[in-house]
């Protein structure tokens, strides 16, 4: 009994080693999934994690082009970017010879994520592209922890831009931001409203009082914020 309960305990041990690894990002820099969709915390169910994995499989298929997605618990402190860098080398995203490999890595517990893209797709994919996908996309269902649908709508607009179909240009206008003409009218408008003022005596009278008030003590002071979700 002895001696099948040690060889049982024998045959874990790499299980649980590994089990442990996962936790320390950099165990993660050391193997090489033979999936596109990563899940080290649990987070997408079997069926979930099938669907995506799927969609990846076919587009891959069809262009050559790899997109990946890997969940792990923390950074322990590092940079996301630099860090999905090295494990986009390391997992070997993407073809050699194109390089068009696509990595979406998702902190879970630190509430950060990152899209690293090969060179042979920084054209359909620019940071900016990145960025928009991650704030405008992702992140938003991420908020209300809904993450599957979160990453099945980020892996889509990735495929779109690696296709062309999807632009940043289109989707990123503010409805406050008003047009060029308008906003060089209001510089003029101000510009010339300052020099009238700079002509009275009384405008100066009052830059010397809150001059004098502005320097009258000395200090210093830090300023900081925090978001309490997913930042990109």
């Amino acid at each position: 009994m002895k001696i099948k309960l040690s060889i049982l305990l024998f045959l874990l041990l790499p299980v649980l080693a590994f089990s442990q690894q996962v936790i320390d990002p950099d165990s993660l820099l050391k193997i090489v999934p033979h999936q596109l969709v990563n899940d080290f915390t649990h987070t997408l169910t079997a069926d979930q994690q099938q669907a995506l994995e799927q969609k990846l499989v076919a587009f891959e298929d069809s262009t050559t082009t790899q997109v990946a997605v890997a969940i792990i618990p923390s950074l322990n402190n590092k940079e996301i970017a630099d860090y999905n860098v090295k494990l986009f080398r390391a997992w070997g995203i993407g073809t050699k010879k194109n390089n068009n490999g696509v990595l979406l890595l998702i902190a879970k517990n630190d509430h950060k994520l990152n899209i690293t893209t090969g060179y042979g797709l920084e054209g359909a994919l620019p940071d900016i592209t990145c960025k928009h996908i991650i704030d405008e996309v992702i992140v938003p269902s991420f908020k209300g922890e809904d993450y599957y649908n979160g990453i099945d709508a980020g892996t889509n607009a990735i495929i779109q831009a690696v296709k062309g179909e999807y632009t940043v240009t289109e989707t990123t206008k503010s409805k406050h931001q008003y047009p060029l003409f308008l906003r060089i009218i209001f510089w003029i408008v101000g510009i010339i409203v300052l020099l009238f003022l700079m002509t009275k005596q009384w405008f100066w009278s009052l830059l010397n009082i809150a001059s004098s008030i502005a320097f009258s003590g000395s200090g210093s002071s830090s300023g900081g914020g925090g978001f309490g979700g997913f930042g990109g």
